[in-house]
């Protein structure tokens, strides 16, 4: 074959399999979706279910109070509402308690320790009550119907999981982009969850508004990362459907700087990575599920390494055999698209406004961020514990 037999082979392989995870799997989703689609499930098919909130907190002084309120102003409201105090060392036990005396059914638990948000969340399941456990984070603010359209879809007995819609509020100032380019990025996420929802093989939830049947509920290992992912994960391998309920909103504050919404996907990602390694999350028995586990999660954590190889390999192309037109027209896209991504971090840091660039720019962000998280596991960098980011 040669070597530039081998590069143009290693291109097409490399490009090939960004294109299918960027665009082509997301547009087959979209097709399966609107041949196999199910009905949404109405607001007159919500079971009587016993619900308990389950909210962790470490050092959300600023925010608690409000949250608190905020669960109990929902419609329907839980039937019951822990907050779980995560070794806060600011006010939050204070403020939560004070918050929670106006009602009877709210509870602080206060855990002195900080053990993370899955040693948090064990804590809190094993005091609730309620039939579906509802788990949230404190910075997270839903939307008044927001649990009428979880609870909706556990009228089906073969759910076990439901979650629902993140989005970010706009940037408070022109200069601060960080969070149109998370906005857009939850977007694009629930297009795939929505068609993956529709074809029965959802393999995405949100940590801030993940409800569960507690029948289904099973405590976190010691040392999970991403709790969202493993709930989803195990619960599906054990032959239960996981449902995404798109009009079930939580909004929260885009993060001040894109040095913390990197630090927080190198978190997420650090965490996936890890969790490959657990037998319980990988649903064997169920092609379908499987396949857009490995489409979705699994292959997100090979782009960077695809992305490199891929114009690397391009380069060899085009030096060793000029003649190849088609390889000379892939290296010129790339170059333009790494350039846009350069064009995006130069507006980001000026406040200027190019929504293409900063596509470009988010998406090699984060790829960033993945390789980051490959060192930080590699130098055994623990993710257990973390400061949320400034909002």
């Amino acid at each position: 074959m040669g070597l530039a037999g081998f590069a143009a082979s290693l291109t097409i392989f490399c490009l090939g399999l960004q294109l299918y995870h960027y665009v082509l799997y997301p547009l087959i989703l979209g097709l399966l979706a609107r041949v196999m689609g199910r009905r949404k499930p109405s607001a007159a098919s919500i079971p009587a279910l016993r619900t308990t909130m389950i909210i962790c907190a470490h050092n959300e002084a600023g925010v608690i109070a409000e949250k608190i309120a905020n669960s109990l102003a929902l419609d329907p409201s839980p039937d019951e509402i822990i907050v779980v105090n995560d070794g806060s060392t600011d006010d939050t036990l204070t403020i939560a308690r004070r918050a929670a005396s106006a009602a009877a059914h709210v509870q602080v638990l206060d855990k002195p320790e900080r053990g993370g948000k899955s040693a948090a969340m064990n804590y809190g399941a094993a005091a609730a009550t309620g039939e579906v456990l509802v788990f949230s984070d404190a910075s997270e603010m839903y939307e008044r119907q927001a649990l009428m359209h979880l609870l909706a879809e556990f009228a089906d007995p073969t759910v076990g999981a439901v979650s629902g819609s993140h989005r970010v509020r706009p940037p408070k100032t022109e200069r601060d982009l960080v969070g149109k380019s998370e906005g857009l990025y939850w977007r694009y996420e629930d297009f795939i969850r929505r068609s993956e929802s529709a074809i029965g093989a959802t393999v995405a939830s949100v940590g801030s508004m993940l409800a569960i049947r507690a029948q289904d509920w099973r405590p976190l290992p010691p040392g999970t990362i991403n709790d969202d992912a493993w709930i989803t994960m195990s619960t599906l391998a054990r032959g239960r459907n996981v449902r995404f309920a798109p009009r079930a909103v939580s909004w929260e504050e885009a993060s001040e700087s894109s040095a913390e919404e990197q630090t927080r996907r190198r978190r997420i990602t650090a965490g996936r990575i890890l969790l490959l390694g657990r037998p319980e999350i990988w649903p064997l028995k169920r092609p379908a599920v499987l396949a857009a586990f490995l489409s979705h999660k699994v292959l997100r954590i090979a782009l960077p390494f695809l992305m490199i190889g891929g114009i690397v390999a391009n380069i060899i192309v085009v030096w060793l055999a000029p003649g190849w037109w088609v390889f000379a027209l892939t290296l010129v896209l790339q170059l333009i698209g790494f350039g846009l991504a350069a064009a995006g971090y130069l507006a980001d840091r000026t406040g200027r406004r190019w929504r293409l660039a900063h596509l470009f720019y988010h998406i090699t962000r984060s790829n960033l961020s993945i390789l980051l998280a490959v060192r930080d596991i590699a130098v055994g960098r623990s993710f257990l514990k973390w400061d949320k980011p400034s909002r």
